[in-house]
């Protein structure tokens, strides 16, 4: 990453997105607990969006209760009854299952996106690998 060569750190550029660069990399699990959450209240997305941002742009630590609590209030959640729930365990299980099914799938990279059921495209991808797998699943890519 540190690298302005780096593939990714490019093609953010390109797109008006400045990636952070760090020395270190925060333990990530919490906010997979947190997103957990997230889904069971149906806020994934906009939860999952200001949690990257803060990864990523920001360069904010993801294990920190209070960035995840910023992002938790953004995304119009709880935040109190979101730490409680992923304090008291609720979501660690839905979690392992999660990282289980990745693994026994051959899926150690983030990202991974899996489409059709058919074919994982790993690492951050250009647009044009992505519009190549939809062709091959004789879908039109839609923007």
């Amino acid at each position: 990453m540190g690298s302005p060569q780096n593939p990714l750190t490019q093609r953010a550029r390109q797109l008006g997105i400045e990636l952070v660069e760090r020395e270190w990399v925060p333990s990530s699990r919490r906010a997979h607990e947190c997103t957990e959450y997230a889904r069971a209240e149906a806020k994934l997305e906009p939860f999952h969006a200001g949690v990257l941002r803060a990864y990523w742009s920001e360069g904010k630590d993801l294990h920190d209760w209070t960035v995840l609590e910023a992002a938790a209030t953004a995304a119009a959640l709880d935040p109190a009854a979101m730490r409680a729930a992923v304090a008291a365990g609720a979501f660690a299980r839905a979690v392992d299952d999660r990282v289980a099914a990745a693994h026994a799938m051959g899926i150690h990279a983030v990202p991974t996106f899996v489409l059709g059921d058919r074919f994982a495209i790993q690492g951050a991808q250009t647009l044009d690998v992505f519009e190549q797998v939809m062709a091959r699943l004789g879908a039109k890519p839609r923007l």
